[in-house]
C-alpha cells in the first residue's frame, strides 16, 4: 500500500503556529495573536517566519500599524482553518482529568508526528507497517499513540499485544488527523497552482462501472491539461474506498451511488442512470431462444458480492423467475476481470451493466439476452465528503467527467 504524500512530507507546520496565523489575520495584530496563544512577540515573529519557510511564501505583510495576509497567506489560512477545525471535537476527551477537557487539545498538545502516526495506523492497521511507512522505529510510533492517549485522557487502542487496533475513539482521532494533514497538503498544492505548477496529487476511488471508460477518459483529459499532475486510482469494494475517503486518503469515489448510506458527512452527485442486463458469451445456447424461468437455472451464475447493490437486483430477479429451486451453482465475485473471464470461457450467466463490458460487446465476444431486469436502474455519480474543499485538479476532473457523460449521451443516446 502506498503511503499518502500528506504523511511522508519532511517539513511540517506546527499546528499552534497555524492558529497564530489565523488569529493574526482576524485581529490584524500579531501582538494580540501572540497573547492569545500564550507566547511572546519575538516567538510569534519567529513562528510566522518558520511558516513562511515551510510554505515557501510570505504570509503576512505590514500595512501601517496592522498586519494583513498576503495572497499566499490567504490560501494557507483558509486551509489552516479547515485543518484546525478537523482537530476539534469535545466528545473525544475524557471528563474529570487533570487537564481541563477542551475541544482543542489535539491542536494544542499533539505533535505533527503523533497525528501522522494515528493517520497512517488507520490505513495500515499495524505498528510495524506504520513505522516502515514513516521511516521510524516501531517503538517510536507506539510511543506516539500512547502520547495521544495521555493528551485526551482515554485509550485509543484495543485488542491484545499482537493484535492492536484502533477503538472508536482512536478511529475518530485518526480520521480527524488524516483530514487535517490532507488540508495542509492541499495548501501546498494551492500555492504551487498559484505559480502555475499543477503537479499535485488527486486520488480517485473507482467502482466497477466507472473503471472501464468514464474514469480513464476523464483522467486522460486531465493529464492533457496538467501533464505533471499525479493521479492515483484506487479500486476495491465500496466500503474500502469509503474508509479511504473518510481518512483523506481518497478525494472522491466514482461509481454507483448508495441510497442507503445514511451518512450526513457524504455528498452524492449523480451523473447518469444505468441499468443491468442479462449477459452471456456469444454463441451461448440462450442466444436467440425464448427462455422460461426455470431454464435460467441450467447454467452457472456469476453473482455480485452480498454487500453490493446489484446483489439485491439479482436476488429479486432470481425470485421472480423461480431460480431458488433450480439454480445449479454460482460464483460470487466483485472482480470484473474474473467475471469476464468466466463468461467468455463458459456458458455462465450474469447480470451486469453493458457499460462495464462495452469492449467485449463491441467485439462480439459477449451479448445481452432479451430478458427484462426490472428494478435494476441505478444512479452513477460522484461521492465526496460534504465538508471538502476541492482543489483545481479535483474541480477540473469533475468537469471532465460531466463532459464525458454529455458527449456520450449526444453521440449514442447514452453513456458508453
Amino acid at each position: 500500500m502506498s503511503v499518502p504524500p500528506s504523511l511522508i512530507c519532511s517539513d511540517w507546520p506546527n499546528m499552534r503556529h497555524l492558529r497564530l496565523l489565523d488569529l493574526a489575520a482576524q485581529d490584524g495584530s500579531l501582538t494580540k495573536a501572540a497573547r492569545a496563544v500564550h507566547i511572546s512577540q519575538p516567538a510569534a515573529s519567529q513562528a510566522i517566519a518558520k511558516l513562511a519557510r515551510v510554505f515557501d511564501a510570505p504570509l503576512l505583510e505590514r500595512v501601517g500599524n496592522a498586519v494583513t495576509l498576503t495572497p499566499e497567506g490567504q490560501i494557507v489560512t483558509e486551509r489552516a482553518r479547515r485543518a484546525l477545525a478537523h482537530l476539534q471535537d469535545p466528545a473525544l476527551f475524557a471528563k474529570g482529568r487533570a487537564r481541563q477537557a477542551s475541544a482543542d487539545l489535539l491542536e494544542r498538545y499533539a505533535s505533527i508526528t503523533q497525528l501522522r502516526v494515528m493517520a497512517l495506523f488507520a490505513l495500515t492497521g499495524s505498528f510495524p507497517a506504520t513505522a516502515r511507512g514513516l521511516g521510524q522505529t516501531e517503538a517510536s510510533v507506539q510511543r506516539a499513540a500512547k502520547d495521544i492517549e495521555q493528551i485526551i485522557g482515554q485509550p485509543v487502542l484495543e485488542g491484545g499485544r499482537r493484535s492492536r487496533a484502533l477503538n472508536a475513539v482512536g478511529q475518530n482521532i485518526a480520521r480527524r488527523a488524516s483530514l487535517a494533514l490532507r488540508e495542509i497538503e492541499l495548501a501546498h498544492a494551492d500555492l504551487r497552482a498559484r505559480k502555475g505548477l499543477f503537479d499535485s496529487r488527486l486520488v480517485i476511488g473507482a467502482l466497477p462501472l466507472a473503471r472501464t471508460r468514464l474514469v480513464p477518459r476523464a483522467v486522460l483529459r486531465l493529464l492533457e491539461k496538467y501533464p505533471f499532475a499525479r493521479i492515483e486510482i484506487l479500486d476495491g469494494a465500496y466500503e474500502f474506498l469509503l474508509q479511504r475517503l473518510r481518512l483523506g486518503a481518497c478525494d472522491l469515489i466514482v461509481g454507483a451511488l448508495r441510497d442507503d448510506v445514511g451518512a450526513d458527512d457524504l455528498l452524492e452527485a449523480p451523473l447518469l442512470s444505468d441499468s443491468l442486463r442479462l449477459v452471456a458469451r456469444a454463441g451461448h445456447p440462450f442466444v436467440g431462444a425464448e427462455i422460461s424461468g426455470p431454464e435460467l437455472g441450467q447454467f452457472p451464475w456469476i453473482v455480485p458480492r452480498r454487500d453490493a447493490p446489484a446483489r439485491r437486483v439479482f436476488e429479486a430477479f432470481a425470485q421472480r423467475h423461480g431460480l431458488g429451486q433450480h439454480l445449479r451453482g454460482h460464483v460470487e465475485t466483485g472482480s470484473l476481470v474474473v467475471l469476464r473471464g468466466i463468461l467468455l470461457e463458459s456458458d455462465a450467466l450474469a447480470l451486469i451493466s453493458p457499460n462495464q463490458i462495452r469492449y467485449e460487446l463491441e467485439q462480439g465476444l459477449l451479448v445481452t439476452l432479451d430478458i427484462p431486469v426490472p428494478g435494476s436502474a441505478r444512479a452513477i455519480g460522484v461521492t465526496a465528503l460534504r465538508t471538502g474543499l476541492p482543489g483545481r485538479l479535483h474541480l477540473d476532473f469533475l468537469e471532465f467527467l460531466a463532459q464525458e457523460v454529455a458527449r456520450s449521451a449526444a453521440s449514442d443516446g447514452g453513456f458508453r
